[in-house]
């Protein structure tokens, strides 16, 4: 079939502009570098999916990694022409799971949800506080039960849609409006009981204030 005078006139597509289905005939075709291109797509997505899951950020590499092998492999046996990121999620979910020994973790109280846009700053006590919040939210996600986890790491954190989501767990929307609600509910309930619990101990007074204020106040008196 020759090419229609619009298509001669067209610029050619680069790369990063292929869709997965022409970077997916590409590779097979013998262009396996191409291959890169669906990694650095979907790398994120797949590592909090996997994350979500094992709870672990080695493992959740090691997870992605052989999740894209096993695509990698199995390469020629997605028919498409849509889903091929659900196809993706799937693997991937498939081997986390497969990983996982231990059992299920109870939610415990040192959890919370903190707003980190709100504590960004140019302070150096600023960014160690984000840092610590991060790490406060990050336990909390992974103290939620397995299904609520693995919808809030989505829609939470991924931002996804409910569609998006639905289709990456291969649940009904209806499933992961419920699962998200309570998943959000359990982590307000842990920011309470935590905020309840590190509330007294806000505007430290340690040992160095006290002795400046002795220090500032016998200067100035006369005995």
């Amino acid at each position: 079939m020759h090419p229609t005078e619009l298509e001669r006139t067209l610029p050619p597509k680069t790369p990063s502009t292929l869709s997965d289905l022409e970077v997916i005939a590409r590779v097979l075709g013998g262009e396996t570098g191409l291959y890169e291109l669906i990694m650095r797509r979907y790398n994120r997505l797949l590592f909090r999916l996997a994350r979500s899951v094992v709870r672990d950020d080695e493992e959740a590499r090691d997870v992605v990694q052989e999740a894209y092998l096993r695509a990698y492999r199995k390469l020629d046996q997605f028919r498409g022409p849509d889903g091929f990121k659900s196809w993706l999620a799937q693997i991937t979910r498939n081997e986390a799971r497969a990983r996982v020994r231990k059992p299920l973790l109870l939610v415990d109280d040192e959890d919370a949800i903190v707003d980190l846009q709100a504590l960004r700053s140019d302070e150096p006590e600023f960014d160690a506080m984000s840092c610590e919040s991060q790490r406060i939210i990050e336990k909390a996600i992974d103290d939620l039960p397995d299904d609520f986890r693995a919808v809030f790491v989505l829609r939470g954190v991924e931002q996804l849609s409910i569609a998006e989501s639905a289709e990456l767990l291969g649940i009904k929307e209806a499933t992961v409006k419920t699962r998200f609600h309570r998943a959000r509910a359990l982590l307000r309930q842990t920011l309470t009981r935590r905020l309840d619990e590190l509330a007294p101990g806000s505007f430290n007074f340690d040992a160095k204030r006290c002795d400046a204020i002795v220090a500032g106040v016998l200067a100035k008196l006369t005995f």
